[in-house]
């Protein structure tokens, strides 16, 4: 894995990710990297790529790093980061949508402007929460997403893997917790991630698609009372 925080990783991701990819998107990405980066001053991130499973980031320096750098501005998340990669490869049904959970992405979005009108509009589409029903049947849940998911074409090459949680407390809504893209890169695929908000972009070299849903099935299948099989979560996104 990488943090990109080098001018060859960062070099080999762009290059592999402009294969497929709006090039003028992918220029826009690699500025939020660097951006990212430069103002954590590189803190615990790697350059080159290593073979690290469990990257010990400080977390406390970082954030501290960030804050007396970027004041207000929260950053960028993964789904702000997966969306500008590929809003130009994929087609959007003007659909109603429900952006009660995207407060701090709009935040973000405004802050630096990230958006147009027309992506903004898209962005929250694409995310929006979406009805479900009180149950624990993950084949319900898998069918109410697969159902919002149709209203978008995506490429047919580069896939967004999602975690979708089910939010239980006020009302019963999916939502896409956590998100990237997988980019194939020869015989192997290439991962792309932003953490969170305050936590760095990660780049994970796997073998095959299978390899990716199951690093993200054993990081987050704790995230929720409910958790939607590794492979499904793929095929909803395809």
């Amino acid at each position: 894995m990488s943090n990109m925080n080098s001018k060859d990783s960062m070099s080999e991701v762009s290059k592999t990710l402009k294969n497929y990819l709006k090039p003028e998107n992918v220029d826009k990405f690699e500025n939020l990297v660097k951006d990212y980066n430069e103002a954590v001053e590189g803190t615990t991130l790697s350059g080159e790529f290593q073979k690290i499973t469990s990257p010990n980031y400080d977390l406390e320096k970082i954030d501290e790093l960030w804050q007396s750098k970027e004041g207000n501005f929260i950053g960028t998340n993964c789904r702000i980061n997966t969306f500008t990669l590929l809003k130009d490869n994929m087609k959007f049904k003007e659909i109603p949508y429900d952006d009660s959970m995207l407060f701090l992405d709009q935040d973000a979005i405004d802050y630096k402007n990230i958006f147009d009108k027309t992506g903004r509009k898209n962005f929250l589409r694409l995310f929006s929460s979406v009805p479900t029903e009180n149950t624990t049947d993950y084949h319900v849940h898998a069918k109410n997403m697969e159902r919002h998911l149709s209203n978008f074409t995506f490429d047919k090459d580069v896939k967004m893997i999602s975690v979708v949680v089910h939010d239980d407390i006020d009302e019963d809504i999916l939502f896409i917790g956590h998100t990237g893209v997988l980019v194939p890169q020869g015989d192997n695929f290439i991962w792309i991630e932003k953490l969170n908000f305050e936590e760095p972009y990660q780049t994970i070299k796997f073998k095959n698609e299978t390899d990716c849903c199951i690093y993200l099935y054993e990081k987050y299948k704790n995230y929720t009372t409910i958790q939607l099989p590794h492979l499904l979560l793929w095929k909803m996104t395809n």
